[in-house]
């Protein structure tokens, strides 16, 4: 599950900001590396994408991540999954969690229902199919903030992060099937990030710790860079899975709601 760590940005208790950094038609591409020992190939690319929608009668985003490993990386690991969730507007509650999982010999869709969801307790609802024959059928809960793979990525992005301080850490759950993930994760403040070519941005940094077997360990599992500007794009993700490691970058963006003012100009930069 390569596309996991793409998702996992969390966040417990903090504000938010008046106006969110999103809208309809935001779309972020990124590429894909997979680094096994010293080598690092092109693994594949991942496409976000936020909608304006209804849910349940209820104002929502829409967002949407597909991935896919390119041919050359289909000999080693096949993978076409597709994410889909519903948050609602304006609080930013989420509501729906759909997979659509094929990897290699793997395939189901997985069915994630929110049916409470507060500071201290959230439930969910989980079915997964595989061909149309229902495997899983359970109800989970947790004593805190509880996400799914992507909405946990639209709530992160909305923090006043004018209340963050460097070292904080925080802490939530997120649903990965019939599992429950801790996670914390640790703000460490502003950044440079050096993507190579004199390209180089603005960021705030954190560390994530998660307690998965899709990790090599639970301690700083990942490290994101999020865009220092109104956006709060994702710049960069990296994350120790249990062979070898990720990393995804973004290569182009589309229909920001505010300008893009993350990257250092430079005199030799474009």
């Amino acid at each position: 599950m390569l596309w996991f760590f793409l998702c996992i940005i969390v966040s417990c208790g903090y504000a938010q900001v008046p106006e969110h950094p999103f809208q309809h038609g935001e779309e972020l591409k990124y590429e894909i590396k997979y680094k096994y020992g010293l080598v690092m190939i092109k693994a594949g690319s991942a496409n976000y994408q936020v909608q304006s929608a209804v849910y349940n009668r209820q104002a929502a985003y829409e967002s949407i991540l597909t991935f896919k490993t390119y041919s050359f990386f289909d000999k080693f690991y096949k993978i076409r999954d597709t994410l889909t969730s519903y948050i609602s507007v304006p609080k930013l509650i989420p509501l729906y969690n759909g997979r659509s999982v094929n990897e290699g010999d793997t395939h189901y869709l997985e069915k994630l229902f929110i049916n409470k969801y507060g500071e201290n307790y959230t439930e969910v609802h989980v079915i997964r199919e595989k061909s149309t024959i229902v495997k899983v059928d359970t109800v989970l809960s947790v004593n805190n903030m509880g996400y799914d793979l992507l909405n946990i990525f639209m709530y992160v992005r909305a923090l006043n992060y004018e209340q963050l301080t460097p070292g904080i850490a925080l802490s939530t759950t997120t649903f990965l099937g019939e599992s429950k993930v801790n996670i914390i994760i640790r703000y460490q403040g502003a950044s440079i990030l050096d993507r190579g070519s004199n390209v180089k941005y603005k960021a705030l940094k954190f560390n994530i710790d998660i307690a998965d077997k899709t990790f090599n360990e639970s301690k700083n599992s990942m490290e994101i860079w999020i865009s220092d500007d109104n956006n709060r794009v994702p710049l960069r993700l990296k994350a120790k899975l249990k062979i070898g490691a990720a990393e995804a970058d973004l290569i182009s963006y589309k229909n920001l709601k505010h300008p893009f003012e993350a990257e250092i100009k430079t005199k030799t930069s474009k």
